[in-house]
């Protein structure tokens, strides 16, 4: 049930170039630290243990101080991401495969920064767009509704 916003303002930017929480509800800790209120399941709170540098990403190895179920519900796995919610490996991945779905209402774009795939067939419902819009009619304005890339991000898959 995550929407994509939430989806894309975690999962695609860094907290040391915006404010991850500006715009969404969250609570506090009682250490003081913050935790998404809405469209959660469950929090976990955690002392940092080691990071280990892994060239593209960082492991951190924490100790659990404190955790809450928020709400009953399933959780959003990796695998449901790119099955129902239309995510994808960004092309400069190394898991990334060649190829997409395709529609009868044009061909597919893929964004170039996150990985999301526009699909003419469904649109983009949260951003008003209807089911059947090409990509080259949606608006100037329009952005990728995971990492908020515009339209020139975005490559025509073959």
């Amino acid at each position: 049930e995550a929407p994509l916003s939430l989806i894309g303002q975690f999962g695609f930017n860094s907290g040391r170039d915006l404010d991850k929480f500006a715009g969404f509800n969250y609570g506090t800790t009682a250490r003081g630290l913050p935790y998404l209120k809405d469209d959660v399941l469950a929090y976990l709170e955690a002392r940092l243990i080691q990071e280990i540098d892994v060239k593209t990403h960082s492991i951190f190895i924490g100790e659990v101080t404190a955790a809450e179920i928020l709400k009953k519900g399933n959780p959003l796995t990796y695998a449901y991401y790119h099955q129902a919610k239309k995510g994808a490996t960004p092309p400069t991945a190394p898991t990334y495969i060649q190829g997409g779905p395709n529609s009868s209402y044009g061909e597919s774009y893929q964004c170039t920064v996150c990985g999301y795939l526009y699909d003419p067939a469904e649109g983009d419902p949260d951003s008003n767009i209807p089911p059947g819009t090409p990509f080259k009619k949606l608006p100037d304005d329009w952005v990728c509704p995971l990492c908020k890339a515009g339209k020139d991000a975005f490559k025509k898959l073959d």
